[in-house]
């Protein structure tokens, strides 16, 4: 038996996960749990929480929940703390919790659309900022921004969405640089279509799903599994040498 440690291993690892109740987030959770790390994950309801620690703990990881929303300035540095306390450290931050809201922009109130920036953008900065301190004491992390595929290309009726996304792009490529002397690397993921709750009024709605389809290549929308090697990627050895980049994992929809 080879005693060689694969570079995707996350043994000893602790990671945390925004938006971890449900959807990209729990998959993204239980796949770390796979690969050896423990895990805290925040989200808003509790309930959801507890059926991603439980999830977790059934792949023989460690998890705690932290309960709160993204826009809370307070949230991001208690949920660091918790990661630490619990584990000892914190290698791995995800920040995964999203909102989208859709309408022409002239019938948006200028409060919706800031939410959707407030959570997708400024929920981002917030946890990074939060997590800098141990992850330069410690000279290593890694940190996972989930984008989007509407960060690339714009659709109407989603002004707010495409922008915060647009942004999380420029913030991951800014502060990649940035870290990257501190041995930390920062990277993006950009979905396209997933089967999750804040897709499902797009998948129901025929037309507008067949037109998706139609520029998806792989011919299928993704499911939360299939984001997961590209998470545990981006969060191992593995993509060491891989800075400031923003990986599209969307069944070939942005080169169709």
């Amino acid at each position: 038996m080879s005693d060689v440690v694969s570079p995707f291993d996350l043994s000893g690892k602790a990671a945390l996960v925004t938006g971890g109740g449900r959807g990209l987030g729990r998959a993204m959770a239980v796949g770390f749990a796979q690969a050896g790390a423990d895990v805290i994950v925040v989200a808003r309801r509790e309930d959801d929480l507890a059926e991603t620690v439980r999830l977790v703990n059934a792949a023989g990881r460690e998890a705690h929940a932290v309960a709160g929303d993204v826009t809370d300035p307070a949230v991001a540095p208690h949920a660091v703390e918790a990661c630490v306390r619990e584990f000892g450290r914190i290698d791995i931050l995800v920040n995964n919790a999203g909102l989208l809201t859709v309408g022409p922009i002239e019938e948006t109130p200028a409060e919706d659309w800031l939410k959707v920036l407030d959570v997708n953008l400024m929920g981002t900065y917030r946890f990074c900022a939060a997590v800098a301190k141990a992850f330069k004491q410690q000279g290593s992390g890694k940190v996972v921004n989930i984008a989007s595929v509407l960060g690339t290309f714009g659709v109407g009726d989603a002004t707010a969405y495409c922008t915060a996304k647009a942004g999380v792009m420029g913030f991951t490529r800014s502060l990649a640089v940035e870290w990257a002397p501190h041995g930390i690397g920062v990277n993006a993921i950009a979905p396209g279509l997933f089967d999750t709750d804040m897709s499902a009024g797009v998948i129901a709605n025929q037309d507008a799903y067949t037109m998706i389809m139609a520029g998806i290549p792989r011919g299928r929308h993704g499911r939360p599994e299939d984001l997961v090697g590209t998470a545990v990627y981006l969060a191992s050895a593995a993509s060491d040498h891989v800075i400031g980049q923003v990986v599209h994992v969307d069944g070939g929809a942005t080169i169709a």
